[in-house]
């Protein structure tokens, strides 16, 4: 009777800790900034991106409109995919509130696990929004029958980068540069996953890396799902696959690396 009482709140407090405590440490990221900071932060950069390369593409001639449109759309998530994550651990260990997060007896899977959540839907909403500005500029035509696919390679494609970016923010229990390393891997996200150059047209070496790099895949789905080609359940599962393992690459190195710092007294280290 004590174990069946035992397990029940535990049953509860599972999917608060995971939905709650994810987005508000989410929120956290804004705590100094006014809401409508919020909107120039996630939008801002990305509607400079796609505008530069729609024109820049334009003006070369190399692909149609919809290319870059598509391809700068859905690498709209990464940023609030990659930094969203990586920040808010990095966030608790610059503030001096790790050790406090650490301490509690909370399964570590979910309590970290929740923070991609609103990196997914943020990044989601962003890269929508995207492709409704390019809808509205008339760079792009999204056939009604192609939405559901569409929609769901953006959010797996949001998917996937959130789960890269917690493999970022674990790293920041040892590291100061999780921001800096976000800002590289988004870059170079930028140029080996077909967001503007197709992977064929890249060096052998450097487009095997786009293939294996979080949304490579997704990209590609969204732009068969809009020409409505064969292929892209097949597509979206690689890239699934690869939101996965991360997921337990990101719990691994937290869980490795928690371990290291309590032995080294390294959580307080800012």
């Amino acid at each position: 009777m004590a174990g069946t009482l035992q397990r029940h709140p535990g049953a509860a407090v599972t999917p608060r800790l995971f939905f709650v405590a994810g987005w508000r440490s989410h929120l956290a990221l804004f705590r100094w900034m006014r809401p409508s900071a919020f909107i120039p932060t996630v939008l801002g950069v990305p509607v400079v991106q796609l505008i530069w390369f729609v024109h820049l593409g334009h003006y070369l001639g190399s692909y149609p409109t919809e290319y870059y449109v598509v391809g700068n759309a859905l690498n709209a998530c990464a940023m609030a995919g990659l930094f969203a994550p990586a920040m808010s651990i990095q966030g608790e260990r610059m503030s001096g509130t790790l050790t406090a997060v650490l301490a509690t007896p909370a399964n570590r899977a979910v309590m970290f696990g929740g923070r991609i959540g609103p990196a997914v839907l943020i990044g989601a909403l962003t890269s929508a929004v995207m492709l409704a500005l390019g809808t509205a500029l008339g760079w792009l035509r999204i056939p009604p029958a192609a939405l559901p696919q569409l929609a769901l390679a953006v959010l797996v494609t949001a998917l996937s980068c959130s789960a890269c970016g917690l493999v970022i923010g674990a790293v920041a229990l040892r590291t100061r540069e999780a921001t800096f390393l976000a800002n590289v891997v988004l870059y170079a996200m930028l140029l080996v996953c077909g967001v503007n150059i197709p992977l064929d047209r890249l060096p052998g070496w450097l487009a095997a890396i786009g293939e294996l790099v979080p949304m490579s895949q997704g990209i590609e789905a969204a732009r068969r799902a809009l020409s409505q080609s064969p292929g892209v359940p097949g597509l979206l599962g690689w890239e699934l696959l690869k939101a996965a393992m991360l997921v337990l690459l990101a719990l691994f190195v937290l869980r490795l690396l928690e371990k290291l710092s309590r032995e080294q007294a390294g959580l307080d280290d800012a």
